[in-house]
């Protein structure tokens, strides 16, 4: 007899179906429901393909405890055996998923690991056993077990059969724990990149009041005094909340840009706070151009930018120099020097915190962002995401 585990795949090969795919893709059909529906397809062949290997397995280890080595010598034996065994073993695996989908709906919560056990265990026992008795007289008109009626032999049967029922309740158990925890653990993610996403989307709601009321008091007074360099600078504004506006507007598709639209965003906003710093500030580039296509959070240069002079002293004197670089491994590495000044809060703020934790939801390692500091300099490296 067979018993179900009550498992599920979750990972289906469509990799033969990637061609057509993408040439419905380039005739605009709804190519979402279309790979939806070859999921479905590839991971229902798989279950069948998976459930036939079983069955054949178990078809054949029947046969062997039944028999010995009589099964694999006898072809009529080998062939009406396998034959009853199939479907006996088929009818006890249909049952149990049935009736093993009714013990987690009624038992479904984790604390009740133990009745959830002993249930399986009774109707597998159950099932299995009384399938057993049903297919004995077929064996003894298949003359498959010999002359006469051997009960002492009928009945070591049935207690292996318990037996493994027993072993399969074990498995289904494990199998049930360890989807209701894959389960738990991607709501707890879904949850968390919410939070997250929240937390960033009001820093950048924070960010654009101070910048666009900086921006203002330099406008005015180049207005005065540069109206060329003023005609230019609102130019370079217009520029920075164009964009912004394009990446936390309603009609925004993804939650990623593409390095190369993310610097140049930066170029528009870095001739911004040079102009209102002038000489207090410097941010040098160096990124090379076969990581352009890479992606990344959205203003992540922006919120990185605003917290390092938040916190540290920008002037003339005591200038601040900011370097965004890629590593040869494919990573961004923002840097600058520390000069802090004395404020009365945390030096951890809620946006380069939920930043970095977005990076390492999305890049989905603990590791993918490493901070760096001493006492005179900071630096952050975060993955691109190449998709």
């Amino acid at each position: 007899m067979i018993w179900p585990t009550n498992t599920t795949f979750d990972h289906s090969p469509v990799s033969d179906w990637i061609e057509p795919v993408l040439f419905l893709r380039e005739m605009k059909i709804p190519i979402m429901a279309l790979e939806g529906y070859i999921t479905k397809i590839g991971r229902k062949q798989l279950s069948v393909t998976t459930s036939a290997l079983i069955l054949s397995v178990a078809t054949l280890l029947a046969g062997l405890g039944l028999w010995q080595g009589r099964y694999f010598a006898d072809s009529p034996r080998f062939l009406t055996g396998s034959a009853i065994n199939l479907a006996a073993i088929w009818t006890a695996y249909r049952v149990n998923v049935a009736l093993s989908l009714r013990i987690t709906g009624f038992l479904p919560d984790t604390e009740q690991s133990i009745y959830r056990v002993a249930l399986w265990f009774g109707v597998y026992g159950i099932v299995n056993v009384a399938l057993f008795w049903v297919a004995l007289p077929l064996y003894y008109q298949a003359g498959l077990t010999g002359t006469g009626f051997d009960l002492s032999w009928a009945l070591r049967v049935s207690f292996f059969i318990l037996s493994g029922s027993l072993i399969c309740a074990g498995l289904t158990e494990l199998t049930y724990a360890f989807r209701q925890w894959r389960s738990n653990q991607a709501e707890v993610e879904q949850m968390q990149e919410k939070q997250l996403q929240t937390e960033l989307d009001a820093v950048k709601q924070q960010v654009n009041p101070h910048f666009l009321f900086n921006c203002l008091n330099s406008l005015s007074v180049l207005i005065a005094d540069a109206p060329a360099t003023a005609e230019k600078f609102v130019d370079e504004m217009s520029k920075v909340y164009r964009y912004q506006l394009s990446i936390n507007g309603p009609d925004k598709e993804d939650i990623l840009v593409t390095l190369d639209s993310e610097l140049r965003f930066l170029k528009s906003y870095i001739y911004l706070l040079e102009t209102r710093f002038e000489s207090g500030i410097g941010i040098t580039l160096d990124v090379k151009e076969v990581f352009l296509a890479g992606h990344m959070v959205p203003l992540t240069f922006q919120i990185l930018t605003d917290h390092a002079i938040h916190y540290n002293m920008v002037s003339p004197t005591r200038p601040l120099h900011i370097s965004i670089s890629t590593t040869d491994t494919g990573q961004l590495e923002f840097r600058h020097n520390r000069q802090p000044k004395v404020l009365n809060m945390p030096l951890e703020t809620p946006g380069i915190n939920a930043l970095a934790t977005k990076y390492k939801l999305l890049f989905n390692r603990a590791g993918a962002v490493q901070l760096k500091e001493d006492e005179r300099h900071f630096s952050i490296i975060l993955p691109l995401i190449f998709t």
